[in-house]
């Protein structure tokens, strides 16, 4: 059996457990002593690698078929023994001290396990077969050799830069510029075999130093230095660290890339062909290729220095595009509009980078020359020219242009174009002779002179213009300040203006004033000796506090260095003067109320302009705005018209003298409360009046008429109450007389109204007056009571279920005439007198319906009834009636009075009449005595029939004679049952007291026991009660025969052992006896 692997060492399984006897180990001493001696260097025949720390296997191949049956096997690493097989009927296995925690030799097949590789592990090892009879054939008689390689990873792959600082992988270094030498370490750590290392860009292998290697602890840790020139072909390239070893699947790569700066490789700029036009967008684009980082790009117009900043007619577009390799392509576009100032300028652009920069080399650059095509830009001279009438005058005008020939000559006056085709009056002017000459000065020649001229790119006018001036004579206007009509109230003055119209200096040396065509003063005079009219603007004569004497037309004519000009038009002065006193009338002289009165305002000066319009006040206060016609009338007239009324005259002038008068207002009798046309009055009432109020100015009086008659002074039945009440201006109510007719309940029979005989017309009645006659006011007296003696049309109604009742009609007596109100089941179901139902009856509709009269003082009832007659229907029940099996036929109906039929039904469907039965002086009751000798099942069926008809078959099941208890009633039957259930609660409520009874002695008998044959308890009752067997029995407390107490029980108080307040082993005894009722002796149990 092979051995088995444990914590120390080889053991076998324990059942065969087996040592080698001396002959056995002597000869594998021998044998191994002969390998040893035997063994030649050869050839290693397989080679195996495997990962530290991992399980290896080393196959032994033995072919026994070619070199026969296997004696022993030795494994040898390097010369050294690690273990050896015996083999025979007992397999014999021996593995060196220093190995045999992770080594193992097996069989089927043979092999050398080594668990947990180390790095020392790492040999040749050799299998070293013997055989017990080689064969000639065998072929491995020099053993079988395994080269062990131990594969260790790398711990990690490093790259430092010049340094020593780490580079990450995949990180970027620099900024770098080209030309500049980039300096890197790559160290792989801990490995095993030595690895191979290289620095690669891309698929080429970058040229370094030889590798260096050291050895530490079995373990290889190598490094590799790069010195390399940064070129352009670096631009975008990974530079990668690539590490192939035995121990690694793949090639490990670490790699990091340069940030390499390099200068730009070219500039072009592109933009304009030939020329361009003044007006035209430019568009100049600068490219500059091969930079990285991106240029920075400046723009020069000529060595001037280009900036967006300060020209907003200028636009300067930058972008930058990254290539394929990691440059930058930049394009700046300058976008300005061509002007004539751009002509043979050189454009010119310049780029550069921190490369260029750094070693201060100039920036590349690229120029354009552009030429601008533009059209004439004119010049005029002189600025102003002054001339007198009939003179020749010399207009200038200058121009440069790209091209320079002219194709149109154009001079504008006033931006209008000048008529030089009229040779009479003008000369010049054309593309042979540009200036323009004016040969004889006119009036239209004033104005602004421009000149504008044309090549084969456009027009070009000058900005300037020549200012010509031509004099002549003014021509004049009279203006007044203050312009419109002055009033002579204001004694206000009044300045004149002499206006110039069109004067060429506009500037009057001298003005003669004239009024009605006659002159009145020239100004300004000089000759007199006030010196205040010399040095004066003649231009102004000053009018002052103007009255109706200075109402003239007024006119002027002016003089400057051409002369006196013609007189202006008359301007007429107007002067505003008031209207006279007002007078003041009305009509008609003593007002009504409701009625119309018309003032009338006149005058006897109307005044300037002659005044037609009046202004009046009403009571000291306005004017009223909305009347200003010399009429006004007032309509209508109420009390707010007493008051004082006045009027004036006014025109543009002002307002004349003021006129009032006071209006005196009558009112005709008029009811301010008169009588409702009808008074209701509950005939029980304690106080009654009837008021009446009457406005009249003058004064009337008012009287009472009952039914057309004076109620006589001296009826004591009545008395009246008067005052004369004041105006009310809230209301516009005049004087007025109120008057109160009281009845005297206290006086009329039973001291109450009569409901018959008190109902009357009562009037009021006033006198006239000056301006209006009597007027009345009548009123119905009506005595009130509450509904009485309400009736109903029909006080009981029949009718049949399904079909619709008569209508039913519900009077009352009352004053006012009352409402009605129908209700069923307190729910109202109709309005008005008469109930009428539309739908068809049912037999829930049957019941007492109320009629509801009421009015404001009370109501009064009065009921019908319905009742809503139905076919019966029935029911049978089986009874004993003295001793007799019956059954009893119920009929349910309306009419209750019932008729019936008996009948039975056979298994076949026919039916037997069995007649009416007896109704023993029940009106809705049949009863039908069984036969006794019958043995069958049967159907007994009964119908009844009531004055409506009949209603449907009723039936019950005979099956056999009833039980005793089924011929009971059903009271007798709940009678027996509720017997019965009495009694069994009975018994339950004696038992349960007997149980608490026996309980309780229980419990007494317990607390009077004696613990023991000494007399002395067990223990107080509340120390018992409290410990944890309570409930168990006391123990006996007479003495029992203990001498022949052999039982096999182990008693807790053997051996006069107590615990606790219970005596045990008496416990124990006395579960063992019984006491007797009779006695109280205590037994033992048999």
């Amino acid at each position: 059996m092979l051995p088995r692997r444990s914590g120390k060492g080889i053991r076998t399984p324990k059942p065969n457990r087996e040592t080698l006897s001396a002959p056995e180990t002597i000869s594998l001493v021998l044998l191994l002593c002969l390998s040893l001696i035997g063994r030649v260097s050869a050839q290693v025949d397989t080679t195996i690698s495997e990962q530290e720390s991992q399980s290896v296997v080393l196959p032994c191949p033995v072919n026994e078929d070619k070199c026969g049956k296997l004696h022993s096997l030795n494994w040898f690493k390097g010369d050294d023994r690690i273990a050896a097989m015996l083999l025979g009927d007992n397999n014999v296995t021996s593995v060196n001290k220093e190995f045999e925690e992770r080594v193992t030799v097996e069989q089927n097949p043979y092999r050398l396990v080594i668990k947990d590789l180390k790095i020392y592990d790492e040999d040749i090892y050799l299998c070293d077969t013997t055989f017990f009879i080689p064969e000639e054939t065998c072929d491995n008689f020099n053993g079988y050799r395994i080269e062990l390689r131990v594969l260790v990873p790398p711990t990690e792959v490093v790259i430092l830069d010049a340094k020593g600082d780490r580079i990450k992988n995949g990180s970027i270094v620099g900024p770098m510029q080209e030309r500049q030498s980039l300096k890197a370490t790559c160290t792989v750590k801990n490995t095993r075999p030595q690895p191979e290392v290289g620095w690669f860009r891309g698929t080429k292998r970058l040229t370094t130093y030889s590798p260096t290697h050291d050895l530490n602890d079995g373990l290889y840790t190598s490094t590799l230095e790069l010195d390399w020139s940064l070129s352009r072909d670096d631009l975008a390239q990974d530079i990668e660290c690539r590490v192939t070893s035995a121990a690694l699947p793949n090639t490990t790569v670490t790699k990091f890339s340069v940030d390499l700066q390099v200068r730009p490789t070219g500039i072009e700029i592109n933009g304009v062909e030939h020329h361009t036009v003044q007006g035209s967008k430019v568009v100049l684009t600068c490219d500059i290729y091969g930079a990285r980082p991106a240029v920075n790009l400046s723009w020069y117009n000529s060595t001037n220095l280009i900036s967006a900043e300060t020209n907003n007619l200028t636009e300067i577009r930058m972008k930058a595009f990254e290539t394929n390799d990691g440059t930058y392509h930049t394009q700046s576009e300058l976008i300005f509009i061509a002007t004539r100032f751009e002509n043979d300028r050189v454009f010119r652009c310049e780029a550069e980078n921190v490369v260029l920069q750094l070693n201060r080399e100039k920036p590349i650059s690229s120029a354009l020359t552009l030429e601008v095509l533009y059209p004439p830009v004119v010049k005029v001279s002189p600025s102003d020219i002054i001339a007198n009438t009939s003179e020749i005058v010399l207009l200038n005008c200058e121009y440069v242009a790209n091209p320079a020939s002219l194709t149109q000559v154009e001079w504008y006056r006033n931006d209008e174009l000048v008529n030089i085709n009229d040779t009479d009056h003008y000369k010049g002017g054309n593309s042979e002779n540009v200036a323009l000459v004016i040969k004889s000065t006119e009036k239209k020649d004033i104005g602004n002179y421009s000149c504008q001229l044309s090549n084969n790119i456009g027009k070009g006018i000058s900005d300037q213009k020549i200012n010509l001036d031509v004099q002549y004579v003014p021509s004049v206007e009279i203006l007044m300040i203050p312009e419109g009509p002055v009033k002579e109230s204001d004694e206000s003055n009044v300045t004149l203006f002499c206006n110039i119209l069109d004067a060429n200096p506009p500037v009057l040396n001298k003005v003669r004033w004239y009024a009605n065509s006659t002159l009145l003063k020239e100004l300004p005079d000089c000759e007199e000796t006030r010196e205040d009219l010399c040095h004066i603007d003649p231009s102004k004569l000053l009018l002052e506090s103007i009255g109706r004497g200075f109402f003239y037309n007024y006119s002027c004519e002016g003089f400057n260095s051409a002369g006196w000009g013609p007189r202006s038009e008359d301007k007429e002065l107007m002067v505003h003067y008031e209207p006279g006193s007002a007078a003041l009338t009305l009509f008609p002289l003593v007002a009504v109320k409701k009625k119309s009165v018309t003032f009338t305002c006149s005058v006897d000066d109307p005044g300037y302009p002659n005044s037609n319009r009046f202004r009046w006040l009403r009571g000291g206060r306005g004017p009223l705005q909305d009347i200003v016609t010399k009429d006004w009338t007032v309509e209508p007239v109420g009390l707010d018209s007493r008051t004082n009324y006045s009027c004036y005259a006014f025109n543009e002038g002002g307002k004349g003298e003021m006129a009032t008068v006071n209006l005196e207002v009558h009112a005709p009798p008029f009811f301010i409360k008169n009588l409702p046309p009808y008074t209701g009055i509950l005939h029980t009432t304690a106080n009654a009046s009837l008021t009446c109020r009457i406005e009249c100015v003058p004064r009337c009086e008012i009287s009472w008429l009952k039914d057309g008659e004076p109620i006589p002074k001296n009826d004591t039945r009545y008395f009246v109450k008067e005052k004369y009440m004041e105006s009310s201006p809230a209301t516009g109510d005049f004087e007025s007389m109120l008057s109160v007719l009281h009845f005297n309940i206290s006086n009329w029979p039973l001291a109450k109204f009569d409901i018959e005989a008190d109902n009357a017309n009562y009037t009021c009645v006033s006198t006239g007056n000056t301006v209006g006659p009597s007027i009345r006011s009548r009123t119905y007296f009506g005595i009130e009571y509450a509904p009485d003696n309400t009736t109903v049309s029909e006080n009981i109604v029949y009718v049949q279920e399904d079909r619709i009742p008569g209508p039913v009609i519900c009077k009352s007596r009352a004053n006012p005439e009352p409402s009605y109100k129908w209700f069923f089941k307190n729910e109202t179901i109709a309005n008005g007198n008469a109930l009428i139902i539309n739908n068809a009856m049912k037999r829930t509709d049957n019941g007492t319906y109320t009629c509801l009269a009421y009015n404001k003082h009370g109501s009064s009832t009065a009921e019908t009834v319905i009742k809503v007659h139905f076919k019966p229907r029935c029911e049978i029940e089986r009874r004993e009636i003295d001793d007799q099996d019956t059954l009893i036929c119920t009929a349910i109906g309306d009419p209750s009075e019932a008729d019936f039929s008996w009948s039975i039904k056979s298994e076949n469907e026919t039916v037997e009449s069995l007649g009416s039965g007896d109704k023993k002086n029940f009106v809705d009751k049949s009863f039908y005595i069984l036969q006794k000798d019958y043995a069958i099942s049967r159907t007994y069926r009964c119908l009844a029939n009531n004055t409506v008809g009949s209603g449907p078959f009723c039936e019950i099941e005979v099956a056999e004679q009833l039980a005793f208890w089924q011929l009971w009633e059903k009271t007798t039957l709940i009678i027996v049952t509720a017997a019965i259930l009495g009694l069994l609660l009975t018994v339950i409520i004696i038992c349960c007291i007997i149980i608490c009874i026996c309980r309780r002695r229980r419990r007494q008998d317990k607390l009077h026991d004696k613990s023991s044959s000494l007399g002395e308890p067990l223990t107080e009752p509340g120390e018992y009660e409290n410990l944890p067997f309570h409930g168990l029995q006391t123990a006996p407390n007479k003495p029992l025969n203990t001498e022949s107490f052999d039982d096999e029980f182990i008693y807790a108080d053997l051996e006069s052992q107590h615990y606790g307040p219970i005596n045990y082993k008496a416990a124990s005894i006395y579960s063992q006896v019984k006491k007797n009722k009779k006695t109280g002796a205590l037994d033992e149990l048999k």
